[in-house]
């Protein structure tokens, strides 16, 4: 237990950093000229991960009303989503290991 932030906040980065660049690709992806390469498959299947990825960020931010949302919500939605995802994780991991023991 005297080393669970570490790894918790490891994982926690990383989903950040993996949903920001789902979310750079679906741009890239979308920019592309269909005439050129349809991407609409890859699209679509990026916007699935982006939406099971975000879904902790996506709930708190339709439970608050738009024209009321403070300012510091949707930032402070996103680094708890990733803090979620990255407890989820690791919690995981660690019934895996418990499990496989």
């Amino acid at each position: 237990m005297k080393h669970l932030p570490w790894p918790w906040l490891l994982v926690s980065g990383g989903h950040f950093i993996a949903t920001a660049g789902v979310g750079g690709l679906i741009f890239l992806a979308s920019h592309v000229p269909p005439k050129a390469i349809d991407l609409d498959a890859v699209i679509s299947g990026l916007a699935g991960l982006e939406w099971i990825l975000m879904a902790p960020r996506k709930g708190l931010l339709a439970a608050w009303p738009a024209e009321t949302t403070p300012a510091l919500l949707p930032p402070l939605a996103t680094l708890l989503n990733s803090l979620l995802w990255g407890a989820a994780l690791l919690g995981l991991q660690r019934a895996w290991r418990r499990l496989t023991r």
